[in-house]
């Protein structure tokens, strides 16, 4: 919407639904509520009425503002360039006559041409081809009947994948001359599309999905306990784990994987508290170093990823194990059982004494009924015990000594330090992450059948010595990135022979 109207206050819309993991896979299986149409309709109305009451606005957002209803030819073309645009592909002279018609009654009736477009783009905004992507493909005869994305489809998942945003005119452009059919032109517009800026909010979209930053703002600590924790340090968290990810992807492109055991933090002097490193004036946000041999390290040490998973008033070694293993590993935590008790503290018991928390979650690990989920995830998370709820390091917990060790498939650690390096070393990281972004930009889970294509592109991902710029430009110049179907399928005729 702000892409194609300008910086707009845009009202509530209904939730995205997450899904495996993914808003980008509930958004691929959930439909609109009828109040959520009617949301949307109120949304877009608004936020049309605010871009075009200034005639300046008018003027970016139209390529040809008319002055008159008799104008008709400028009329025609400011819907269809506006029109392309928000649907990512030409309207047909169907659609065309039928917003201009909406543009020419409301003009008429209000006696000004201008407020009649803004009615037809408010129209255009709510169709179903600028809010649902359209990506059926068509049959090729030369790739042996499979359905192949038109070159405006492709258009679509490029954007989406890449920039999180619409098409830009070039791509567009590409599309209407049919360059992105092959791998080559997509490649070509795919390296151009990873050198803009609008590749950065892409990144950010699917790291914001990957280790779930949305439920940041959603997270409260107790107020006596962590008075810390301030709606300023919240957002500079988010900030910094963006920072890290921008950092190895497109300021100094290296290893994805050093974001699993790096020393590399991005800090304001509030953050850089919580990391124990001394303040600077003035306060700026920047780099900087966590001390040689701190226990603090990469990704799972960042405060964003321990405070994220935690509760108000204590830490949560099974939602942070439930991070490791779900983020990082791939791998499946099922859910608790019903109606299960999750009070660490024994009923039983008037007064057990201090208890650190690996003690306290012995009996959950040792219960049937808990340890499916428990043995997955507490022994990862314990890792991390030296953190308190808002990440900054502790020494004791109730004055008790801390346990960090633990094991990963087999192989000791001693703390979330060496927990850290074992992740980054982890054979199963890179098929992960493969797995995690083939799920982002399909928007579905990847099947059986995709096996073959993820293991081809995480071996250019090892080729490219595991930077991420390259393994998006391996994904969406694959061969099946370009199909609605894996090779080896065709379209038939159906039993009835009536639909395709």
């Amino acid at each position: 919407m702000q892409d194609l109207l300008g910086p707009v206050d845009l009202g509530a819309v209904e939730a995205d639904s997450l899904q495996d993991g993914f808003f980008a896979v509930g958004a691929a299986r959930v439909a609109l509520s009828p109040a959520g149409v009617a949301k949307y309709e109120q949304a877009i109305g608004d936020a049309t009425a605010q871009a075009f009451a200034d005639p300046a606005r008018v003027a970016q957002i139209l390529r040809c503002v008319p002055t008159q209803l008799a104008d008709t030819a400028c009329m025609r073309d400011a819907l269809a360039t506006f029109g392309r645009r928000a649907w990512r592909r030409p309207l047909t002279g169907v659609e065309l006559e039928r917003y201009l018609g909406v543009a020419a009654a409301v003009g008429a009736e209000t006696g000004d041409v201008v407020v009649g477009l803004r009615h037809a783009v408010w129209a255009l905004l709510q169709a179903p081809h600028f809010l649902y992507r359209v990506e059926l493909g068509l049959p090729s005869p030369d790739d042996g009947g499979r359905l192949k994305f038109t070159s405006y489809e492709m258009a679509s998942r490029l954007a989406f994948t890449l920039w999180n945003t619409l098409p830009d005119e070039a791509l567009l452009d590409a599309a209407e001359a049919d360059l992105l059919v092959d791998g080559p032109g997509v490649g070509e517009q795919a390296a151009r599309m990873l050198a803009d800026p609008r590749a950065r909010q892409g990144v950010h979209n699917f790291i914001a999905e990957l280790y779930g930053l949305w439920a940041l703002g959603e997270k409260v600590k107790d107020d006596t306990l962590f008075p810390q924790w301030t709606p300023t340090l919240k957002a500079v968290m988010r900030d910094e784990l963006l920072a890290r990810v921008e950092d190895v992807v497109f300021d100094q492109p290296a290893d994805f994987f050093s974001l699993y055991d790096g020393q590399k933090v991005f800090v304001n002097n509030e953050l850089a508290a919580v990391y124990g490193l001394d303040p600077v004036e003035p306060d700026v946000f920047r780099a900087a170093m966590l001390p040689e041999g701190s226990p603090r390290r990469g990704l799972i040490g960042s405060a964003l990823v321990l405070a994220m998973n935690s509760l108000p008033a204590r830490t949560s070694a099974t939602e942070r194990g439930q991070f490791i293993a779900e983020s990082l590993l791939c791998r499946t935590v099922p859910p608790p059982p019903p109606n299960v008790d999750t009070n660490l503290d024994d009923p039983d018991v008037d007064d057990p004494g201090p208890q650190t928390l690996r003690e306290k979650l012995e009996p959950h690990r040792a219960d049937p009924s808990c340890s499916g989920c428990h043995n997955i995830t507490d022994p990862l998370g314990l890792a991390l015990e030296h953190f308190d709820t808002i990440g900054r390091w502790r020494d004791t917990d109730q004055g008790l000594t801390i346990d960090a060790s633990g094991e990963l498939d087999g192989k000791y650690f001693a703390d979330g330090g060496e927990l850290a390096q074992l992740l980054r070393e982890h054979p199963v990281v890179a098929n992960c992450l493969v797995r995690k972004l083939y799920t982002y930009a399909g928007g579905r889970l990847p099947l059986s059948r995709d096996n073959d294509t993820i293991a081809e592109v995480e071996d250019e991902l090892a080729l490219a010595g595991n930077r991420f710029d390259k393994l998006l430009l391996a994904l969406v110049t694959h061969d099946d990135f370009r199909f609605a179907h894996p090779a080896g399928t065709v379209v038939g005729e159906d039993i009835e022979g009536d639909k395709p």
